[in-house]
């Protein structure tokens, strides 16, 4: 059987005070790879590991309920691209409009 290697990635929209508009980054320890061959070249086991791990991302994502993650995504795929998984939770946020500032009257 044909060497195969599936991808995890996650990645997230945090905002903050000085970046409202949210600061896109890869969360910390992604992308996990899960390569057949160290799994005795058994493609079903190596699917099942790389499942396994985008469901613990996807209970860890579910569960998160820190306000300032406004936006996350988690996928899982096959080194050729073709997808298997993708969840996402949340959005960019809609940025406020700045406020006029006022005219003087006039006297």
């Amino acid at each position: 059987m044909a060497r195969i290697i599936y991808i995890v990635n996650a990645t997230q929209v945090v905002t903050s005070e000085n970046h409202p508009e949210g600061l896109f980054s890869v969360k910390s320890g992604y992308p996990k790879t899960y390569d057949s061959k160290d799994y005795e070249e058994n493609e079903q086991r190596t699917f099942e590991v790389a499942e396994a791990e985008y469901r613990a991302c996807e209970s860890a994502m579910l569960l998160d309920t820190n306000p300032n993650r406004v936006m996350q995504t988690i996928t899982l795929e096959r080194s050729d691209g073709k997808p298997f998984y993708k969840r996402c939770r949340g959005g960019f946020p809609v940025p406020e409009p700045e406020p006029e500032p006022e005219e003087e009257p006039e006297t």
